[in-house]
């Protein structure tokens, strides 16, 4: 009996909610976008099939994103091919935020070089397949 109440102890300790924000690795300030690549595709019984694969070169300093943020939160604003876009941004894990409600993934970070990736599943229902759409950023300050 005893052991199973250190065990219960130990269990509810493990599954406690921690509130404390999360820690943002230093991407904050402004990173101009140097090229894209937007990749769409259909997995269908672990078989993967592109029906877009677009890579797209941007010259000089005129598109950018900018991560202004205060403890994790706050928002983005980006100017790419004559557009420009605000979205709110969320940290949720070091690795690992939030565009409004598009799931982002950091795949590299310097000082002077970042590149992550969205991950987008297409509403449309395609019988025994799964859409997606990824869009790949590499930045430099």
């Amino acid at each position: 009996m005893k052991k199973l109440l250190v065990l219960a102890v130990l269990a509810l300790a493990a599954c406690k909610k921690d509130d404390t924000p999360v820690r943002q690795l230093n991407y904050d300030g402004k990173w101009y976008i140097h090229q894209t690549i937007d990749k769409q595709y259909t997995l269908e019984n672990g078989d993967t099939a592109y029906t877009k694969y677009e890579v797209k070169d941007y010259p000089g300093t005129i598109n950018y994103i900018d991560f202004q943020t205060n403890l994790g939160t706050g928002a983005a604003f980006l100017y790419l091919g004559g557009k420009a876009d605000s979205m709110a941004y969320e940290a949720l894990t070091p690795t690992y935020f939030k565009l409004d409600t598009t799931l982002c993934e950091v795949t590299h970070l310097t000082d002077s070089a970042f590149q992550f990736n969205t991950l987008v599943f297409d509403h449309n229902v395609i019988p025994d397949r799964v859409q997606i759409r990824q869009f790949f950023f590499v930045l430099t300050r």
